[in-house]
């Protein structure tokens, strides 16, 4: 079981003692030089990513263009050490990306550089799906387990207690586009209701990932099966 940090995996109720490890990603060595994603976005770099040249609080002496990257570096624990991979995202809302779903989810939190992906004019919209799209994490993923038990439609992925509420339900599948689809429809219910503005554009990349052929990102070709006792 592995996160960006061990604090929210221990928050989350993980203790290691049942017999997994418990992992997080170093900042810098936790990301493996030879697993690169390249996107023709430019991306400037801070303390922890691969490339960065610097110290912790020190602001290194390098131009812009030194200080920026079109690369970014995929975990070493996704690149390396998993075969297989659980997915268990949260039903949230993404600032820089609409949704924090099962792609995002083993896609921005794995790589690093990665806050070029959150901004304008595509937002993630294709690199979120090519990301997936690489062999070492798409092909490795057996299932998506979404957890929505407590729901956040606003302020996410970080959590925000003003905006989460018991939604009680857990989505499980297969296949990552679908449940997202079905997360956006939810999401934006929720905001239009409390009058907080539309995901819309910020969450593109599912739509595109249904059009890469990932998943299923058609409302009307998804069913939902309630399993519940």
């Amino acid at each position: 079981v592995w996160d960006k940090s061990l604090g929210g995996i221990r928050e989350a109720g993980y203790t290691g003692k049942e017999g997994y490890q418990l992992k997080s990603i170093p900042p810098r060595d936790g990301y493996d030089p030879k697993a690169i994603v390249s996107a023709p976005f430019l991306g400037n770099l801070i303390w922890g990513d691969f490339e960065y040249s610097g110290s912790l609080g020190q602001m290194p002496l390098l131009s812009e263009t030194e200080n920026t990257s079109s690369v970014s570096h995929l975990s070493k624990i996704v690149a390396n050490e998993v075969t297989k991979i659980i997915n268990l995202p949260v039903l949230s809302d993404s600032t820089r990306n609409g949704v924090a779903g099962c792609l995002y989810n083993v896609t921005i939190p794995n790589i690093d550089n990665w806050r070029r992906f959150g901004i304008p004019p595509d937002y993630g919209a294709s690199s979120i799906p090519e990301i997936y799209n690489d062999p070492n994490i798409g092909q490795k993923v057996v299932l998506n387990l979404m957890d929505g038990l407590l729901a956040q439609y606003a302020g996410g992925p970080e959590s925000q207690p003003g905006y989460a509420f018991p939604f009680a339900t857990l989505y499980a599948s297969k296949d990552p586009v679908a449940i997202d689809t079905i997360a956006l429809r939810q999401l934006e219910e929720w905001r239009k209701k409390r009058k907080v503005p539309p995901i819309k554009r910020l969450g593109a990349h599912i739509q595109v990932a249904g059009e890469f052929g990932l998943g299923n990102a058609d409302l009307s070709r998804i069913e939902i099966r309630d399993v519940r006792p």
